[in-house]
């Protein structure tokens, strides 16, 4: 399997010493023994807590085409924590047919064991947030009373502004160009090659997926499904 992999310390002062040394030696340790070939490796020095303000990280998944997946020594170089992880597989590896390795977990997607640990993984994830859950539908369901929108973040082409939902004009301009690109018969992935190209953010920065261009697009259809309905057919 050929691989890309990523390798990242949290400060200067680690590059000092042997992190990135080591983070590079398990990796081809792990590839010799697994018969994987390493592509190419991306490394950098910064903070793990946003994806879209590490750029040899996004390399990285923009390299992924000519690879079968990516490959890291910890779950943490990769994301904060197990809920980012399951998006990455979820949103951007998944649809395109791509491998995670994680060697702190012994994660490796390309495995039966792997599989069973991302379900496992994902299994956890979404007890968590269902908890979450519960725990924030009185906050909501009070707000609402008050007056206003208060469930969660507004879908793209959507903001939140005086306590109701409104068009994002610029967001507009993008969906109709979505839905222009789609109707001429272009995938998910072209229309978002097209948009990364023309350095169109995603709705919280950082590069557009096919996944999330996907999902843009499946919202507004609903939504303008709904909004053509009489309002004597309307639930709710």
């Amino acid at each position: 399997m050929r691989l890309v992999a990523y390798i990242r310390v949290s400060t200067d002062a680690q590059r000092d010493n042997t992190s990135f040394e080591e983070q590079k030696a398990r990796i081809e340790a792990y590839c010799k023994a697994y018969g994987h070939k390493v592509i190419k490796y991306f490394q950098e020095v910064g903070s793990g807590k946003s994806t879209e303000s590490r750029p040899e990280f996004q390399k990285a998944l923009q390299a992924l085409p000519k690879a079968d997946g990516i490959i890291a020594t910890k779950l943490d170089r990769i994301a904060r924590n197990v809920r980012d992880v399951l998006v990455l597989v979820e949103d951007v590896l998944k649809p395109a047919s791509k491998d995670l390795v994680l060697l702190d977990i012994n994660l490796d997607t390309t495995t039966p064991i792997g599989k069973f640990m991302l379900t496992s993984m994902a299994a956890v994830a979404a007890l968590e947030r269902d908890v979450i859950i519960e725990r924030t539908q009185g906050g909501r369901r009070a707000k609402a009373i008050q007056g206003g929108y208060a469930y969660g973040a507004p879908p793209f082409g959507k903001q939140a502004l005086n306590k109701a939902l409104e068009a994002h004009e610029e967001e507009q301009k993008v969906l109709e160009m979505m839905r222009r690109h789609r109707r001429s018969g272009k995938s998910y992935h072209a229309i978002s090659k097209l948009l990364n190209e023309q350095r169109v953010p995603a709705k919280k920065g950082g590069i557009c997926y096919p996944a999330q261009v996907q999902a843009a697009l499946r919202k507004q259809s609903k939504t303008m499904k709904l909004d053509s309905l009489p309002d004597s057919t309307r639930v709710g």
